[in-house]
């Protein structure tokens, strides 16, 4: 791990979350008297981009509160905007769902009225979450929290129903939220499931418009809430595919609607999101003038962390572009839409143990750049060394610390030993450790053990 940023300025650079090729999501660390907080810094790399995150800082700014992530701080005075969010720990909503089958009554109406509540509250400011927004939601110790809005719907808040109709995201978020309230309250167990039921063939035939309310009277008529149980070992972040942020809608895309409801939607072009932008600008740092230290150190004003970060991360080469249609992964957590519930099909078909090795090592790389706990059961075999020791290290990326899992070429490896269905591969002279062990089992090869390498004859 590099560190791209001095450390006087306060902030050190982890790895990258998300990337695209007009914006990037950075995990970083704060330094402070309370010791490294990690968070969010989200920058546009072009100008396309920069249109792409004023718009998500507007907002994110007209959504603060209950709910959504706090913005520590932001940075509009260059080319290339940066803006600085607080990193939740916790699973995202996707991946609780994808590992949790059977639900209390009482967690399914915790966490149906937690996100209900701020998709109104959201509405009712003038923002949507818009196409996968639910996807960004993480199951924070205070609650379900939005952690980021890549495309979202601005229109006028307080807007009456005429005008949030004819507004495309609003639609999709009441689409998003029946599906994920008809997904929960179907797997609801116990004494209520029947009243769970019930509310769910209410929900899935209730118009649009009357959804959210019909929803939270509904919540609070099945269950009193209770915390949602954790899951063990934490379930896997959501997949690279949809982590990448949706494309910008245009100004025709936001004056589109009902006859007469054009003075209350809000067009979103360059130069008046960069006014508005100003206004919060202003507003953050006036409020940052009356924080702790940690925070004041990251101030725009006098030479700030964040500014700093924009400027020189931008002479620093990005990492290597992903294919079309990829990005690095999902934003604080980054990152997206739900993971699907079973894991990726293993590359392991062929009987060639190297041949094998080749595609693990290559989908355990992936794994390690998606922070992902579930595919590693595709590569390491199930209750082996091996796979504790990778979770763990995943584990230690996704807390913002450095991994310590080993790395291994797969070139010029060789058969060093092998009995029925294990085979003791030597990797290569200049890798560390020196060989690992494979097992085939009904699933095909996988990795049991990495073996060090003992000491030099030298």
């Amino acid at each position: 791990m590099a560190s791209f940023v001095p450390p006087a300025t306060g902030v050190r650079v982890v790895r990258a979350l998300a990337r695209d090729e007009h914006v990037e999501t950075l995990l970083v660390q704060l330094d402070g008297e309370d010791g490294q907080a990690p968070a969010a810094l989200l920058r546009a790399l072009d100008e396309a981009g920069a249109v792409r995150r004023r718009r998500e800082l507007v907002a994110l700014d007209r959504g603060r509160g209950p709910g959504v992530v706090e913005v520590l701080d932001v940075v509009d005075d260059a080319p290339t905007p940066a803006v600085l969010l607080r990193h939740l720990p916790g699973p995202r909503l996707g991946e609780v769902l994808a590992r949790r089958e059977r639900w209390e009554a009482g967690e399914a109406v915790t966490l149906l009225t937690g996100v209900a509540d701020t998709v109104a509250r959201l509405h009712d400011v003038g923002v949507a979450l818009g196409v996968g927004g639910l996807g960004g939601v993480v199951l924070a110790a205070s609650g379900p929290v939005v952690t980021e809005l890549p495309a979202p719907g601005l229109f006028a808040a307080e807007a009456p129903e005429v005008v949030r109709a004819g507004v495309p995201e609003v639609g999709d978020d009441r689409e998003a939220l029946r599906g994920l309230a008809l997904e929960l309250l179907g797997r609801v167990s116990g004494a209520r499931a029947a009243a769970a039921l019930e509310l769910a063939t209410r929900i899935a035939g209730t118009a649009p418009d009357a959804l959210l309310p019909a929803l939270r009277h509904g919540l609070g008529e099945l269950a009193a809430g209770t915390a949602v149980r954790p899951v063990d070992p934490e379930p896997e972040r959501g997949p690279l595919a949809d982590a990448s942020p949706a494309p910008v809608h245009g100004v025709a895309d936001e004056v589109g609607g009902p006859a007469g409801a054009g003075r209350w939607l809000e067009l979103a072009g360059a130069g008046e999101l960069r006014g508005r932008v100003e206004e919060v600008t202003a507003r953050i740092r006036t409020l940052l003038d009356g924080m702790p230290a940690l925070r004041r150190r990251l101030v725009l004003g006098g030479g700030a962390a964040v500014a700093a970060g924009a400027v020189l991360l931008a002479l620093v080469p990005g990492p290597a572009e992903p294919a079309e249609g990829s990005a690095v992964e999902a934003a604080t957590g980054t990152q997206a839409p739900v993971e699907p519930a079973g894991a990726p099909d293993g590359p392991t078909v062929s009987d060639d143990p190297l041949e094998a090795l080749t595609a693990l090592l290559g989908l355990r790389e992936a794994c390690f750049r998606e922070l992902s706990l579930l595919c590693l059961e595709q590569v390491d075999q199930p209750g082996s060394a091996a796979l504790a020791a990778d979770r763990a290290a995943v584990q230690a990326l996704r807390d913002g610390g450095e991994s310590t899992a080993p790395a291994a070429d797969p070139r010029g490896a060789r058969i060093v030993e092998r009995l029925g269905d294990s085979v003791l591969v030597e990797i290569g002279p200049e890798t560390a450790p020196a060989s690992l062990l494979l097992m085939r089992g009904e699933a095909g090869w996988r990795i049991r053990d990495w073996i060090a390498a003992g000491p030099s004859a030298d």
